[in-house]
């Protein structure tokens, strides 16, 4: 991907603007925002936008698939909004009960993935190592790795609080102080005489309320319920409290009460429920376990779809905690990831498309290893009847896995970096069998791919269903010299990876519409005007490479979003001068975004030099 800050901004000016954004970050592939409105979100266009693989809502989420360019798109976002953790407008609606927790659940674990995905695969290396003898586990080195790998997991309270807080928008070195009340080592030691049947000193609270001994250690959920207490009691603290003692005073109070709270309810019930959870679903794995694990290996995908994977890594970081491994989620998982790379692999061998074959086999690799949204995204679930054969085989290796009780030792991303993570010292047959599943579902899905087919559009069948003899007229915006477009400075116009482009050297100050029909979008920096016309022809109108910089300066917009417009009618004045001295190159470009839609797209003017109104181009369907 060519240039991230560009997407970046166009992406941020079609979710609505800054001003739409509560929050903002992101996972292995994915951009997740929290938004004041949904409804001012151009899903359409942000699906047609070059270098995006989809988009969804989830939940209070708006999702948009990047693969693995996510991060350094990220970074762009994020300076555009300011690093922002979260703003104060509030939602248009309020959504269900079930879809809010999963956002809440999304939003704490996603930040924290990097950590707990980096130690849960050094986890298996060192299971790896001592398999084959080639660490003494006596030796210093032994221990720094285990340091290193169990620190995310023992330490998780300090990860959660931050996370929490900045989900629940709350400040995070008091979230991080009741973690370390709950990791105390009074806490910890106390917990440990009383396991082994010694005796402790007893904590109570005014001498009434009894503070139990627990191990807070891996723990999930009385973190989380004591942050968003938190945030209740910080801001009601904040509130009353006189601002001129307020620095001192309100992080004392609040601590005051959030902490002996946390230690006497919140803590003790929410180490039982994470309990509670952990043995239900071993239960469930135990009695019927063969039929869990296949509706995990089949409907992980939609799982995935629908964010509701993450209501699993509580459950997960439990089964670890308690038992020191989870027989259940992880090895599900891992069979649904397997699945998916092989009916993505299955469509690589099959197509006669030389676009999806590349694409096929991109994200079938990076499903290999884990990363499965580039597969679904761009393959399985495009083609239908490969995500089909996706479920069909994660179904059957799931329970396959299920009834050889395959464990997972380590908590790594489901692919083949997790392998290691199935290495047991006291059962040779764990990771065969974890092996064997993984192939079985590869295969399995691999060859139902390759059986039931899939539809593809080629270029002869698209120009046979467009072809309509149709020509729509694009006119020139401003007046001046065409540049050829592969000499632009920015490579992602240069490449055209928007669409077809062509630049403008301008001689006017004045923009006028190329088409007829609506505005639909003008950028807050107002460097970008989108329209629409009435014959469903989408234009956005670049002014600049890299005027977003100049934040509005040297734009005045001359129309409204929604306004409607006919060729040659006054959309911008731009400053050419200004933007020169500014330091910055005012080349205008006309780029057709949804080029797709149509057979050709070809130039007609005559000569360099054009006048505004001229005709520039034609849309052929």
């Amino acid at each position: 991907m060519a240039d991230y800050k560009e997407l970046a901004s166009t992406l941020i000016d079609l979710i609505g603007g800054k001003q739409n954004i509560t929050n903002a970050w992101h996972c292995v592939t994915r951009l997740r925002f929290n938004l004041v409105d949904d409804d001012k979100v151009r899903i359409d266009d942000i699906k047609q936008t070059k270098g995006v693989m989809g988009a969804q809502f989830s939940g209070e989420q708006f999702q948009i698939i990047i693969g693995n360019d996510v991060e350094s798109v990220f970074e762009e976002v994020d300076k555009q909004l300011g690093h922002l953790l979260g703003g104060e407008g509030e939602r248009s609606e309020k959504k269900g009960i079930i879809s809010g927790l999963m956002d809440v659940i999304s939003g704490i674990f996603t930040p924290a993935l990097p950590a707990l995905i980096g130690t849960g695969l050094l986890k298996g290396v060192i299971a790896l190592l001592e398999a084959f003898n080639w660490i003494q586990v006596d030796g210093s080195a032994y221990q720094i790795l285990i340091m290193i790998s169990d620190c995310a997991f023992y330490f998780l309270p300090f990860i959660l609080a931050v996370s929490s807080a900045r989900k629940f928008k709350t400040n995070e070195y008091l979230a991080l102080c009741i973690a370390g009340v709950l990791m105390y080592p009074t806490m910890m030691e106390g917990f440990e005489a009383v396991s082994a049947g010694q005796a402790a000193q007893d904590l109570s609270l005014f001498g009434v309320l009894p503070i139990p001994y627990l191990n807070y250690s891996s723990s999930v959920i009385p973190i989380i319920l004591a942050t968003y207490l938190l945030k209740f009691v910080y801001d009601f603290v904040k509130k009353w409290m006189p601002k001129t003692i307020s620095i001192m005073f309100t992080p004392m109070v609040t601590l005051l009460i959030v902490i002996p709270i946390t230690l006497v309810v919140l803590g003790p019930i929410g180490t039982y429920i994470g309990q509670g959870l952990a043995v239900g679903v071993t239960w469930l794995f135990d009695h019927i376990g063969f039929l869990a694990a296949a509706f995990i290996g089949a409907f992980y995908p939609i799982l995935v779809m629908t964010g509701m994977h993450w209501a699993m890594s509580p459950i997960m970081i439990n089964n670890f905690s308690q038992y020191g491994f989870d027989n259940s989620m992880m090895p599900a998982m891992l069979a649904a990831t397997f699945a998916i790379a092989g009916a993505t692999f299955g469509v690589f061998f099959k197509t006669k498309n030389e676009n999806m074959k590349q694409i096929s086999l991109s994200s079938g690799i990076s499903a290999v290893v884990g990363v499965t949204e580039p597969a679904m995204y761009g393959v399985t679930l495009k083609l239908k009847k490969p995500f089909y054969a996706a479920m069909i085989g994660g179904g059957i290796a799931g329970a396959f896995i299920n009834l050889t009780n395959v464990a997972s030792f380590g908590m790594a991303m489901p692919g083949l970096t997790a392998i290691p993570g199935y290495i047991d010292s006291t059962n040779g047959s764990n990771i065969i069998f974890a092996i064997i599943a993984s192939l079985l579902a590869f295969v399995v899905a691999f060859v139902v791919a390759w059986v039931l087919g899939f539809e593809e559009e080629t270029a002869d069948t698209k120009e046979e269903r467009n072809k309509t003899g149709n020509q729509l007229s694009i006119e020139a915006p401003v007046a001046g010299k065409i540049q050829p477009i592969e000499t632009v400075s920015d490579v992602t116009f240069a490449e055209q990876i928007m669409g077809y482009t062509v630049a403008i050297i301008p001689d006017s100050d004045q923009i006028t519409s190329p088409i007829a029909g609506e505005v639909v979008m003008i950028a807050e920096t107002k460097h970008a005007i989108g329209l629409r016309s009435n014959d469903g022809l989408e234009i956005l109108l670049h002014l600049g490479i890299d005027t977003v910089e100049l934040k509005g300066d040297g734009f005045t917009p001359k129309v409204q979003t929604g306004d409607q417009i006919k060729v040659g009618d006054l959309l911008m004045d731009m400053d050419v001068a200004a933007i020169k001295e500014a330091g910055y190159d005012p080349v205008v470009l006309t780029i057709v975004t949804n080029s797709n839609d149509y057979l050709k797209i070809l130039p007609v003017y005559k000569e360099d030099d054009i006048a505004s109104g001229a005709e520039l181009s034609v849309a052929v369907n």
